[in-house]
């Protein structure tokens, strides 16, 4: 797995960290981490996105995805973060 960081700055002070992990070909992660809110990530498998949040559970189950279970990483996935207005 190869990780890149990029810090992504929107506008003077307002920043985040966008953590991208390339796990096979066409499969690929990004953890989104800003400073005072919950992290959040996207699994792009091809065309496709799945959002879902990025908890302590999540990031435990991806450091060991060649031996998880699939319904362990259904059950991460389906964990979509609350969107605040």
């Amino acid at each position: 797995m190869i990780t890149q960081m990029q810090i992504v700055e929107v506008e003077p002070g307002y920043s985040y960290v966008v953590e991208r992990t390339q796990l096979l070909d066409g499969v690929h992660l990004e953890v989104f981490r800003q400073p005072g809110y919950p992290d959040d990530a996207i699994l792009f498998i091809g065309d496709n996105e799945i959002l879902f949040a990025w908890t302590d559970e999540a990031a435990t189950l991806f450091a060991e995805l060649d031996t998880c279970e699939p319904i362990e990483l259904l059950a991460i996935l389906a964990q979509t973060p609350s969107l605040s207005a």
